[in-house]
């Protein structure tokens, strides 16, 4: 059976990058009244095969515990999803559906998730590479990586929200956009919600 896998890891402690984008964009980049949080994870997509969703979350689960490649009990966090043929596993002790960092902020807030990685996906088939040679009872046939860059902004809309996150992620010059290069970067919204504001 066919599934989509995708796993999310981030820093147990304070993530010293997302801190200083956090501090770039809102005391040097004027963004201080949009933006309301910031998070970072390290991000897997893959297509594999496998019995089951389920046999293919434990297999996959079972290897990245062990491999420090993509995770490591001590210093992360994890979430793993896998979906198909209408059922769905996960496993980790990361709760990505409600990991929304943010301090005071009012209003509509939307979290928007923004997958960056580099052109033509070189380090890709290395990931899928190092699973497929250990992997039991799953294959993974199709890989994409990078990072996900978790942004909380207050918009009036999920449209407005993706067009702030866009002004605020990429590179234009040395004044406008921080956390990619679109000369060597490729990026896409992968998720877009509006949350809670408090």
């Amino acid at each position: 059976m066919k599934t989509e896998a995708k796993l999310w890891v981030r820093l147990k402690v304070t993530d010293l990058v997302a801190q200083t984008a956090w501090m770039t964009l809102t005391e040097k980049m004027g963004f201080a009244d949009d933006l309301c949080g910031v998070l970072r994870y390290s991000y897997w997509a893959m297509e594999a095969e496998g019995e089951n969703a389920g046999a293919v979350c434990e297999a996959i689960d079972r290897e990245i515990r062990m491999d420090s490649a993509f995770t490591n009990q001590n210093k992360h966090f994890y979430c793993l999803v896998v979906s198909g043929g209408g059922d769905k596993a996960a496993s980790g002790d990361l709760m990505i559906d409600r990991d929304f960092p943010r301090g005071e902020c009012g209003g509509r807030i939307f979290a928007c998730d923004l997958f960056v990685s580099e052109q033509g996906g070189g380090k890709d088939s290395g990931y899928a590479s190092r699973l497929n040679a250990r992997l039991a009872g799953a294959k993974v046939t199709g890989m994409k990586s990078g990072e996900v860059w978790r942004i909380l902004v207050r918009a009036e809309g999920a449209e407005e929200a993706a067009r702030k996150v866009e002004e605020m992620a990429v590179t234009r010059s040395r004044q406008h956009g921080l956390l990619l290069n679109p000369h060597y970067q490729t990026f896409e919204f992968i998720g877009t919600a509006e949350i809670d504001g408090q």
